[in-house]
């Protein structure tokens, strides 16, 4: 029964049930894949959608969301931004991957010069070899940290750097609480501010105000948790639940300089693993970081005993030679940082 492919301008072109239910069916769906994680990113960034679908007598059965990026003076095109992606399939695994990657080709175009796939799961290194024929190569410019919560919290405190362990016992000494906060606009547009200020202390780029509040509409798929110490708010971290993966995702920070003293980061975390150990998630994502032992993110992410996982980054230049060249403005720039 042959297979069909077809372009979509937005996702809300397709049935969410249907959409979702690919995802929920592939070996290497996630949370980021879903349909309202992607509506999220239409309706809250400016972000070009250009998701692709395969189907079978009208049905789903392969998708590959992508959304056009900048890229410095030109453009890419991403799998999924902010988050991961890659393309999943429920059946005809083989041959709808090979529908895809022959439409992908026609989406880029004009300033658009790479596309790439960002990917989550690492099982996705069984499609190398076909994406490697298609002339993308992989790369790893960043990586992950997850902790195995089928362990128990015993386990994993005691797998923790003794800074981290002190930080949560001193934070156990003060009166406080970790609520789980309604998500709602509001709730979403107060969390906000404080990630912005979070943000700007690290130099990193935010995310728009639109994309975080659209975040209210995943409804049970993300929870916000709170710090309060005598009554007083002492910071905020922001989760996805990602039961395709069986992973609490760590998603956005609302933790200021003022909230501190309070050892906010290390109950905040404390409190989500305890609560995904009883919710009966698997793993436990603290989210990314350079992949560079030096950099005091990583340092601190390693702390909690937490396993660094490369994020493999499969790309192709659109010319192919639009490649050679973006690797070789990244050595580079890595020189210049040393």
């Amino acid at each position: 029964m042959s297979l069909e492919t077809r372009r979509l301008d937005g996702v809300e072109e397709v049935n969410e049930n249907q959409w979702n239910n690919v995802v929920e069916q592939s070996d290497h769906g996630c949370v980021y894949h879903r349909y309202a994680w992607l509506r999220a990113i239409e309706r809250g960034t400016e972000h070009e959608p250009r998701h692709l679908l395969v189907s079978k007598k009208e049905n789903p059965v392969a998708i590959l969301p992508n959304f056009v990026t900048e890229f410095g003076a030109v453009s890419q095109l991403t799998s999924i931004k902010p988050g991961y992606g890659g393309p999943i399939a429920m059946t005809d695994e083989e041959t709808a991957l090979e529908l895809l990657l022959d439409e992908l080709g026609d989406l880029c175009g004009g300033r658009i010069l790479f596309n790439a796939f960002r990917t989550y799961d690492q099982s996705y290194v069984g499609y190398h070899d076909v994406l490697s024929e298609r002339g993308y190569k992989v790369t790893v410019l960043s990586c992950r940290f997850t902790l195995d919560l089928t362990r128990g919290w015993e386990a994993l405190f005691e797998d923790m750097h003794s800074e981290r362990r002190r930080d949560i016992r001193r934070g156990n000494d003060q009166s406080f609480e970790v609520v789980s906060d309604p998500v709602t606009e509001d709730s979403l547009a107060e969390f906000y501010d404080d990630y912005v200020t979070v943000m700007d202390r690290v130099d990193m780029p935010t995310l728009p105000r639109p994309f975080v509040l659209e975040l209210a509409s995943l409804e049970d798929r993300i929870e916000l948790f709170s710090l309060r110490v005598d009554g007083t708010h002492a910071g905020s971290y922001l989760y996805l639940l990602d039961e395709e993966q069986s992973t609490l995702q760590h998603l956005f920070t609302a933790v200021t300089e003022d909230h501190f003293e309070y050892h906010a980061p290390a109950l905040l975390h404390e409190h989500a693993i305890k609560w995904g150990i009883e919710n009966d998630y698997e793993t436990y994502e603290l989210r990314g970081s350079a992949s560079d032992f030096r950099n005091g993110v990583y340092r601190f992410k390693s702390q909690f005993g937490a396993n660094a996982i490369p994020l493999l980054v499969w790309e192709r230049g659109r010319p192919a030679p639009a490649l050679t060249a973006l690797r070789a403005g990244r050595s580079i720039y890595r020189q210049y940082l040393q």
